[in-house]
């Protein structure tokens, strides 16, 4: 591979390892990685290892600007999504995953305090009522991760995760009547939402043009499908 795509994804992650951005290949990582790959290994909604990468990145990013722990955001991004492949559905609360990633976090060799705080992060990281309704997080690096996810659910590649998404779980692209619950309408009921409710600075400001470009997309899809464009 060219040095120029070595910022590129990997293309098997069922079997290799992700770039993942600065500090990627530091422990504890590589060995958190290995854990959460052998429960996302098979998925295909777009909680998959390459999210959990890109969340990662997204995270040690906001983490080194205000000053936060990057271990811990860095092994909360990783083991995030695990819900997200348990029980039936759509998943499972967050809450029921945490002895699985207190396990993979102790065979990585992170030490009991910091697996209590990124439990934390990862129990109150997706907001299942989406109008906050659920636990808030209280440290700053769960405000990080909870950004850093809703981050990968805005923008192009936010747009090819919700069509996946519902791709897999028998959503109808669009309903006009409204008696569905559409992939469309997840752009109107969450998606074009996620900015304001964003915790952090830099994140709010990487959201502007993703959202924008939600927006756009949202207005061509609805004009191509009444035959207006």
């Amino acid at each position: 591979m060219s040095d120029e795509r070595s910022g590129l994804s990997d293309p098997h992650p069922t079997t290799g390892a992700h770039p993942g951005g600065p500090r990627h290949d530091e422990s504890p990582f590589p060995a958190v990685a290995d854990g959460v790959r052998t429960h996302l290994a098979t998925d295909s909604s777009g909680h998959d290892m390459h999210h959990v990468w890109r969340v990662f990145r997204l995270g040690q990013q906001f983490a080194a600007e205000l000053d936060a722990d990057r271990e811990v955001v860095g092994c909360a991004a990783l083991t995030h999504d695990i819900h997200r492949v348990q029980g039936s559905g759509t998943g499972c609360d967050p809450v029921e995953t945490l002895p699985t990633v207190a396990t993979i976090l102790a065979e990585a060799g992170v030490s009991a305090e910091k697996i209590s705080t990124v439990q934390h992060c990862v129990a109150v990281h997706d907001d299942l009522a989406f109008r906050g309704e659920d636990p808030q997080p209280e440290r700053l690096e769960a405000k990080i991760l909870r950004d850093a996810d809703n981050l990968d659910a805005m923008g192009a590649v936010g747009i090819a995760r919700t069509f996946a998404f519902g791709g897999v779980h028998g959503t109808p692209l669009f309903d006009p009547d409204g008696d569905e619950y559409s992939q469309l309408y997840h752009f109107e009921d969450k998606l074009l939402r996620l900015r304001e409710e964003l915790h952090t600075e830099p994140a709010r400001e990487l959201a502007a043009q993703r959202e924008a470009f939600l927006e756009t997309f949202f207005e061509q899809f609805l004009a191509e499908w009444h035959g207006e464009a």
